[in-house]
Parts: C-alpha cells; structure tokens; sequence
C-alpha cells in the first residue's frame, strides 16, 4: 500500500509572481517542475530556420500520409461495395432464373 505524501508544515507553499506594469519579465529556457515523481527539467529552445523547414517537412509528410490513408480505405469502401451490388445483382438474375424451371 502506497503511502500519502504529507506536505511540509515547515515549508510554506510557493507563491505566484505578480509583475508591475513596464517591468522587465524574465524569460528562461528552462522550466522546472517538482512532483510526487522528483524533479523533472524541460529544456525549451527556439528553432532557427533549418528546424523549422524540417518541422514543416514533417509535418506536411504526416499530412499527405494521413490523406494517402483516407483515399485507402474510401477505394476500399467503394470496392467492398461494388462487389456486394454485383453480389446482389447476380443474385437476382440467378434466382429469377431458377423460378423458371420450377
């Protein structure tokens, strides 16, 4: 059975940082995160030119492959489905024959 972390009465939880107006933020490039798991880091980077012609690369590769995907499965549907009509048409031509011998 886990047991329930208890917050530290000695340590008072942190407090939000309220800038004035005209005052300079500061912006870092590392965020740091502390949970039940431990401490964990996230290192932030802005992308130059080269990363972001790869993003869009990628990102247009991922969408051509989805469209790829869906003109797929329509062929398929719209196959399945001209073998079903053909099914039902051959079908009734063979039963309509059928009766006739009766």
């Amino acid at each position: 059975m886990q047991q329930q972390l208890m917050p530290n009465p000695e340590q008072p939880p942190p407090e939000s940082e309220i800038y004035p107006p005209g005052a300079t933020i500061r912006r870092e490039r590392i965020w740091i995160s502390a949970g039940t798991q431990g401490t964990q880091r996230i290192y932030v980077a802005r992308l130059g030119p080269v990363g972001l012609a790869l993003l869009a690369l990628i990102v247009g590769t991922m969408a051509v492959l989805a469209l790829f995907l869906a003109l797929g499965a329509a062929l398929i549907t719209v196959a399945v489905g001209a073998v079903l009509a053909i099914g039902a048409i051959v079908s009734v031509v063979v039963h309509g024959q059928l009766r006739r011998f009766r």
